[in-house]
């Protein structure tokens, strides 16, 4: 499918800086919601609606983009999972036309987005909302969205990835929304730039945390990174690990010898999967750097990137200079994974920095031990020597070693597999986050009437002055 055939299946709303009101940071910011039920505006897109009544909790779910990265995929299967009779749910996003997909991705991210309509999700497009920091269409997007935000009117705010984490959060609190909620997806605290611009991201994170009443990491040790850097209080971060559908890995598409005719593998030579973006921090320059140390073993060995992303040509150029350019695959990204995976002895995950990685998850429920860095949450997933083995980072004689440990010894490979399978219990499901954060959404609410009360009654006494008695001299 089309971006713009993505782009309609989206719908018709579309918010943009015609449609907010004017100058709304010169208004006073209004009263937090005094009831849990309210009259809601019907946005149509056009800045026209019908107001009516609606019991359930009007919950605004806000990302910088939809793509078929972790981040998307995790929201789109939380919008979906959300009991409709309970919530409103409504999904904000930026212009999907401009973000950059293979036609899989493209058919894949489709799919998720008829899902979601059909569960009864309002999709909602802010052009204006882009990953990049541009000041003019950052302010029109934070106005585009408080605008989206006061039509609504929601209980809650619930904000994903960097930048519609930043100005959702700040919206949110400017319009007065009761409860504002935050999953960052990872966090770019090191492995991404130098100290001190690193510096400057904890700062802003700390002011931004503030305004957050929960924040969402992937798993207990994403959890820890934001505790120490204080980000926010212990009080209020929250481990809740990213779910994947588990029944989809059930599947297998093409049988793998099928799968390895086709890509030209050797019949039974070793496959190192890399799955998921190829971009810097996920470390995979180190994986071709390992390669011929690996040949030197098993001449027959390849490495199968799945997955598409701006090192692309870095890593082909890089494999081209090494003389390992035969033993390389990059295939892009597939919309039938499993596929892949299966074809697969071992998967690598060479990352500088990760908080979680659902593409371990995927590679562990189809039984492929990993290999990857002793970094973020994805010690929380591989317990080493059990269901992988784990590395330190940014060492291409570290991984080499470990592929070759695993590829030597099938026995030792074999008992790895099961201990994968077993390992993705119910609590990576869709469904068991789904719940989690539901209890979450429900724990801040009912916490939140109190506060509530209480406010309004201070400002019935201060609205009754009392009569003070004449001054006798």
């Amino acid at each position: 499918m089309s971006k713009q055939g993505i782009r309609r299946s989206i719908g018709r709303a579309v918010v943009d800086r015609r449609n907010t009101t004017a100058s709304p940071l010169a208004k006073r910011r209004p009263r937090r919601n005094s009831a849990p039920i309210e009259p809601v505006r019907r946005y149509d897109g056009n800045g026209r609606g019908e107001d009516a009544v609606d019991a359930r909790v009007c919950l605004l779910h806000l990302i910088t983009r939809l793509d078929r990265s972790g981040a998307a995929e995790n929201t789109l299967l939380t919008v979906t999972g959300l009991d409709p009779a309970r919530y409103r749910i409504v999904l904000a996003s930026g212009e999907p036309s401009k973000v950059r997909m293979t036609p899989d991705e493209a058919r894949s991210l489709s799919r998720w987005l008829d899902a979601a309509r059909a569960a009864g999700v309002e999709l909602v497009v802010i052009p204006s909302l882009g990953r990049r920091i541009a000041p003019l269409s950052d302010l029109a997007a934070l106005l585009s969205i408080m605008g989206l935000i006061r039509r609504l009117r929601p209980q809650v705010v619930h904000t994903h990835t960097s930048k519609a984490g930043a100005l959702g959060r700040l919206a949110a609190r400017l319009c007065g929304v009761p409860v504002v909620v935050h999953t960052p997806h990872g966090h770019i605290f090191y492995g991404y730039h130098g100290r001190l611009l690193s510096a400057c991201f904890v700062a802003v994170e700390r002011w931004l945390g503030r305004m957050t009443d929960a924040l969402v990491a992937l798993t207990e040790s994403g959890r820890q990174d934001y505790l120490e850097r204080r980000i926010a209080p212990a009080a209020r971060l929250h481990a809740i690990p990213s779910g994947i559908d588990l029944s989809a890995y059930g599947r297998q598409g093409s049988a793998p010898t099928l799968t390895r005719k086709a890509l030209g593998l050797h019949a039974r030579g070793p496959v190192i999967g890399v799955l998921g973006q190829l971009t810097p921090v996920k470390g995979h320059r180190y994986l071709v750097e390992a390669l011929p140390e690996i040949l030197g073993k098993f001449p027959s060995a390849t490495l199968l990137f799945v997955g598409e992303g701006p090192e692309r040509e870095s890593l082909v150029a890089r494999a081209a200079s090494l003389g390992v350019t035969n033993h390389v695959r990059v295939v892009g990204a597939q919309f039938d994974l499993p596929s892949y995976i299966a074809v697969c002895d071992v998967i690598a995950q060479p990352s500088l920095n990760e908080e979680m990685g659902r593409t371990v998850l995927e590679a562990l429920i189809m039984g492929k031990p990993v290999i990857a860095s002793r970094v973020g949450g994805l010690p929380d997933l591989i317990a080493d020597g059990r269901n992988g083995l784990l590395i330190p980072p940014a060492s291409p004689s570290a991984l080499a070693h470990a592929v070759c440990s695993l590829v030597w010894d099938p026995v030792r490979l074999r008992r790895m597999s099961g201990e994968a399978r077993r390992s993705v219990g119910r609590r990576f499901s869709a469904q068991a986050m789904v719940e989690a954060l539901d209890r979450l959404y429900g724990a801040l609410l009912e916490a939140e009437r109190p506060a509530r009360a209480a406010s309004s009654a201070g400002r019935r006494r201060r609205a009754v002055k009392p009569k003070t008695a004449p001054v006798r001299s």
